[in-house]
């Protein structure tokens, strides 16, 4: 039993475990959000590569993800190495495969990127690579 004023060792431990899932939450929650867009672009331009076309699906996407939205940013390193913060996903054609098996009609739009974290108090850094795929049957 305890006297009054004294406080369980567990307590502490709850509240550092609770504090450590936060700030990595908060840190890395960001990133599957985003991927979760990336996910819903992946599946329009399945939807528009039905309609219009490979071509067309592919710089849809590419507009939408690299548009320069405040939620999401990326690191870029110019010529002269300097890394800078910019806006949107930072993906190229190379980021983006789009398959279409025509055995089976079966479409594949595949994005694939990595993202880096910066932890902020602790300046340590973490790159994630993350992947968003869209797969269906066409009936063209």
């Amino acid at each position: 039993m305890r006297t009054n004023g004294e406080t369980n060792p567990v307590t502490y431990l709850v509240v550092v475990l609770l504090a450590g899932v936060f700030f990595y939450g908060y840190h890395v929650g960001p990133l599957y959000i985003d991927n979760l867009e990336a996910k819903e672009a992946a599946a329009e331009a399945f939807n528009v590569y039905i309609l219009q076309g490979e071509k067309i699906a592919l710089d849809n996407l590419l507009i939408r993800l690299n548009a320069k939205s405040p939620n999401t940013s990326h690191y870029e390193v110019d010529e002269e190495g300097v890394e800078s913060v910019k806006p949107g996903y930072g993906l190229t054609e190379d980021n983006v495969k789009i398959t279409f098996d025509e055995a089976s009609k079966k479409l594949t739009i595949h994005i694939e990127y990595d993202r880096i974290v910066e932890f902020a108090p602790l300046k340590k850094r973490k790159s994630y690579h993350l992947v968003a795929e869209k797969t269906g049957i066409v009936s063209k």
